[in-house]
């Protein structure tokens, strides 16, 4: 590489850390022209695409250089990154583990080669934990049949998040996965404290209050301060009927509902927040026998708001699904045929994908990217169509719900907290499948769009009791 390509690359370099990514990739592209086996050049160039989401094109390029220079450590970590968060939005179960086994390998062979004082080094400790942390519930039979999750895996996570913040204290995103590690786990004294640690060294606390969903996502990169609403609800049921106990349940019950009263103030408006509120609420007040006629009105004002925005998103995400994936045509048309779904909301939804979708979705419209769009539109995939199976479509269509993926986890999360009110509703109104439906077709419909989030969710919702949750996991082999 000559002085004046030199100069052009570190002019490349700076537009991507300055997050100008888009003129970055124009410049890197063009030195390319001339350089193309240059590891170092392949290496910025692929970081450029996972921050895109385009994980294909991160792959190819991070595996050109590793391959140029297999001691290029820098290059196998973000290669490990990109594998890691394929593996997040992953569904497929065998191309799930199959990315996870891929980020160790590369998370492992960084960490052979750098120094434990380089920052560098606690950030890949962290991302490898944070890999750890995605096999924790990646055994879904285990976690249906036995109600356990995966106990080395959780022992993996800890042991990298741990010496991430050993080496860096200040650290914030490793508390934070560490506190969704100790979720998991059900440890939800130990997560409550490592989100509170999160939340007070954070240099980013819009990000914090304003995330979209409940859990970390590839917008946020952050738990939300909905965790916190969750942590305290997740507390309750670890309280028996003792006084004593009974007193730190409502203790708990209270910071669950000041924190998502505290999201609405800060997010006027969010539905999703509304809905955990009501969620809160309504376990609470099932606990004491105390659900009314006025929870009941606030409930259904509530639910006619989150149905027009849910259907809409939930088709889109759907219909790329199946463009993507034929699979998911599969598992929708045997969703169609069982009987809870009969007469059930959610039925439209199924059959405006599988037979009636909508026109003229546009790919490249950046509104596709806003989680709160209020009509998302969808793009002629006429799932009878052969052309679903090319390779083109498929890969146009795993690239939106890569660049979506807040949708996808959106409509897992809103469907979720929609079978979880059913059940707090079914207590108290014996109509109140005219509200929500019956909760098995919210679960199984989250289950096809996002499972791995939706067992994950049901693991540990208070909204049932252990027998109850039982029952449910082994309803969702539908």
């Amino acid at each position: 590489m000559d002085y004046n390509t030199w100069a052009l690359a570190q002019k490349a370099e700076t537009l991507r850390l300055s997050g100008a990514y888009e003129q970055a990739i124009e410049k890197f592209e063009e030195i390319q022209k001339s350089d193309s086996d240059n590891a170092w050049l392949n290496a910025h160039l692929g970081t450029l695409y996972y921050e895109f989401m385009d994980y294909a094109k991160a792959e190819e390029y991070l595996t050109k250089a590793v391959k140029k220079n297999d001691n290029y450590i820098w290059a196998h970590a973000h290669l490990g990154e990109t594998y890691r968060l394929r593996a997040m939005t992953e569904n497929n179960p065998e191309n799930k583990t199959k990315f996870i086994k891929l980020a160790i390998k590369h998370f492992e062979k960084a960490l052979d080669h750098k120094a434990p004082e380089n920052s560098n080094y606690a950030w890949t400790l962290a991302h490898l934990g944070a890999t750890y942390r995605l096999k924790i519930t990646l055994d879904k039979i285990k976690l249906i049949n036995e109600n356990e999750i995966d106990q080395e895996s959780k022992k993996q996570a800890l042991n990298y998040l741990n010496k991430a913040i050993e080496l860096m204290p200040t650290y914030a995103w490793a508390w934070g996965m560490r506190a969704a590690v100790h979720r998991l786990a059900q440890e939800y004294h130990e997560s409550l404290w490592d989100l509170g640690v999160e939340t007070q060294i954070s240099p980013d606390m819009e990000t914090l209050q304003h995330s979209y969903y409940p859990v970390s996502s590839l917008v946020s990169r952050r738990i939300s301060l909905y965790e916190h609403a969750f942590l305290f609800f997740y507390l309750t049921k670890r309280q028996d009927n003792s006084e004593k106990d009974q007193s730190e349940k409502e203790r708990y019950y209270s910071g669950a509902i000041a924190c998502a009263q505290q999201v609405l103030i800060l997010k006027p408006g969010d539905l999703i927040g509304q809905l955990i509120l009501k969620v809160i609420e309504g376990t609470q007040k099932k606990e004491k026998d105390q659900l009314n006629d006025k929870f009941r009105e606030e409930c259904q004002t509530l639910i006619k708001k989150i149905d027009a925005k849910l259907a809409e998103i939930c088709k889109a995400v759907l219909i790329y699904m199946i463009k993507a994936d034929h699979k998911t045509k599969e598992k929708l048309e045997k969703l169609a045929k069982e009987e809870c779904i009969s007469g059930h909301k959610l039925k439209k939804i199924v059959d405006d994908v599988l037979k009636n979708f909508p026109q003229n979705i546009d790919t490249n419209n950046p509104e596709t990217n806003n989680p709160e769009t209020n009509n998302p539109e969808t793009n002629n995939p006429e799932t009878n169509n052969p052309e679903t199976n090319n390779p083109d479509i498929q890969a146009e269509a795993q690239l939106w719900l890569w660049q979506n993926f807040a949708w996808v986890e959106g409509s897992a999360s809103a469907l979720s907290f929609l079978a979880d009110l059913s059940e707090v509703l079914r207590y108290f109104d014996q109509h109140y499948d005219e509200m929500t439906g019956e909760a098995l077709p919210y679960r199984v419909l989250a289950w096809i769009i996002y499972d791995q989030y939706t067992l994950e969710r049901l693991y540990q919702t208070p909204t049932l009791s252990e027998k109850e949750r039982k029952k449910e996991f082994k309803k969702l082999s539908l």
